[in-house]
């Protein structure tokens, strides 16, 4: 077995293990890169690791290239979260080696209940793009019982 299926096992094993001690699970959308295109540029699916902790969830996502003028991440009850990261033209002149074609970037991650996306921040450095999903605050209320 070659060390990037592995690497790939390993990814595919943590993706179906995330999730809480609760039964609830965060759901990431997996799809094969290059899912479609955006005129002539390619659209792949970025990498993303998501974090969990008493405040909120953060997710980074991988977008070599990408830059704030090119991304968009949107929130939809219905649908979750979603971001968008347009890839960055290659600079003028001839190239002499190119490992990294440019593509632009689409994720769509399922969200539980418990998140207020409508608060979520974001920020993209050095071709990661973070994004903060703080938790909605418990709403627990003791209420008074009368007699008769």
């Amino acid at each position: 077995m070659s060390w990037n299926d592995i690497v790939s096992s390993v990814r595919e094993k943590v993706r179906r293990g995330l999730g809480r001690g609760d039964g609830q699970e965060i759901q990431i959308a997996t799809r094969p890169p290059k899912l479609e295109q955006l005129g002539s540029v390619p659209l792949a699916t970025p990498a993303v690791d998501v974090y969990e902790n008493d405040k909120e969830i953060l997710i980074r996502a991988d977008v070599p290239g990408g830059t704030h003028e090119g991304a968009t991440v949107a929130w939809d009850e219905s649908r979750g979260l979603s971001l968008l990261v347009k890839g960055q033209e290659p600079p003028a002149g001839t190239p002499l080696a190119v490992e990294y074609k440019r593509c632009d970037f689409y994720r769509a991650i399922a969200l539980p209940d418990y998140v207020d996306g409508a608060k979520a921040t974001s920020a993209i450095k050095s071709g990661v793009l973070s994004i903060h999903v703080p938790k909605r605050a418990a709403a627990a209320k003791l209420i008074p019982v009368k007699a008769g």
